[in-house]
């Protein structure tokens, strides 16, 4: 299985980098839609949205995680994420769908950096990399790994539909590994998310304030 896995990834590595490429191209102008996004908000919406941002600032050392709770919930959400894309990389018409989810994880990204520091400024700045940068350091590689290796799985589908004599088997246990692995990496991820980013959260706007 390790010597399946090792070829997969030099493979990948040396064949379908434009997988790769096509994956990070969508996920950036997903993140550059957000980012307009927050530029075209009505103006009511946006100081709805400020007001809110602000009363949470001032609330966050009284806030109470259910550490526990959250966890498994956000576990559950990346597992949904992960699994979507897994199984839409068994399929050759999954893949605009799989390019959609890695496109909207992009604006939701995009859309929540900009936000932050469009309307406060170096605050924001400091917020954002408290609140999204220490889980998504796990997380993003993980959706970028899981989706390349979705389309290229996808890709080699449909050129298996073109040639009988392409052997499936070895890329499909080779793909489930890696989703596998993706899984891990997105667990961990989660992990941070429930128990250091709020902690970081917390020091930056003590800081700030």
């Amino acid at each position: 299985m390790s010597k399946v896995l090792r070829g997969f990834w030099i493979n990948s590595l040396r064949y379908s980098w434009p997988a790769y490429l096509t994956i990070a191209v969508f996920f950036v102008l997903g993140a550059i839609a957000g980012n307009y996004g927050v530029k075209v908000l009505p103006v009511e919406k946006a100081q709805e949205l400020n007001a809110y941002l602000d009363q949470f600032i001032q609330h966050t050392g009284l806030i109470e995680f259910d550490n526990t709770g959250v966890l498994w919930s956000v576990l559950y959400n990346h597992l949904i994420l992960l699994a979507e894309i897994y199984l839409l990389g068994l399929t050759v018409i999954g893949i605009p769908v799989m390019l959609g989810i890695i496109f909207t994880r992009g604006f939701v990204f995009g859309y929540c950096a900009s936000f932050l520091i469009n309307n406060k400024g170096v605050q924001g700045l400091v917020l954002a990399g408290a609140a999204l940068l220490p889980q998504n350091i796990l997380l993003l590689p993980a959706l970028l790994i899981g989706g390349a290796a979705s389309l290229s799985f996808a890709l080699l589908l449909l050129k298996r539909f073109q040639n009988s004599q392409i052997i499936i088997w070895p890329s499909f246990l080779a793909y489930t590994g890696v989703m596998v692995a993706v899984l891990l990496l997105a667990a961990v991820a989660g992990l941070v998310e429930v128990y250091l980013t709020p902690l970081l959260l917390k020091l930056a706007i003590a800081y700030l304030l």
